[in-house]
């Protein structure tokens, strides 16, 4: 399958909304660091999330999923979007990148308590970072959103 149609059909799994002109009323609040204690609670909510998608069991992230996931799609959406994500990861163990704690990551969900937890995984001449994305619901971390992107730095000889 090319680039283009596997980029389309994540697309379509996900049930994305694509805008290049976001109007006023999309503007998202910038995220935040959140405590030190926030912080290690995301960590570890977001790594036992991640345990679960790298021993594939998909399933169990979608009984634990958050309302605003489960608003948007389907299990059956969630758990192939899951399986094309992760052929894109990269070998090499992760490394947690940051935090971005906010009101709001996406103009579809309510308003609410969210962290974005970002890992870098390098290997040769590629990185990939994983984004986990939570809400907090019901006084806990719930998983509503992951993302995978690779890039490969290519350089030139100049031999």
């Amino acid at each position: 399958m090319g680039r283009i149609a596997l980029f389309a059909l994540l697309v379509l799994l996900a049930g994305c909304r694509v805008s290049f002109t976001p109007s006023q009323e999309d503007k998202l609040p910038a995220p935040t660091a959140g405590t030190a204690e926030e912080r290690e609670v995301a960590r570890k909510a977001a790594e036992g999330y991640l345990a679960l998608i790298d021993s594939q069991q998909y399933e169990k992230t979608w009984e634990s999923a958050g309302p605003a996931l489960k608003d948007m799609t389907s299990e059956f959406v969630w758990i192939n979007t899951l399986k094309l994500a992760r052929k894109m990861v990269l070998p090499e163990g992760r490394k947690l990148q940051g935090f971005g704690f906010s009101t709001r990551v996406d103009t579809r969900v309510p308003e609410g308590e969210y962290v974005v937890v970002q890992y870098i995984r390098r290997a040769d001449s590629a990185t990939g970072t994983e984004k986990v994305v939570m809400q907090r619901h019901g006084g806990r971390w719930m998983i509503i959103g992951y993302f995978v992107h690779k890039q490969v730095n290519f350089t030139a000889d100049a031999g």
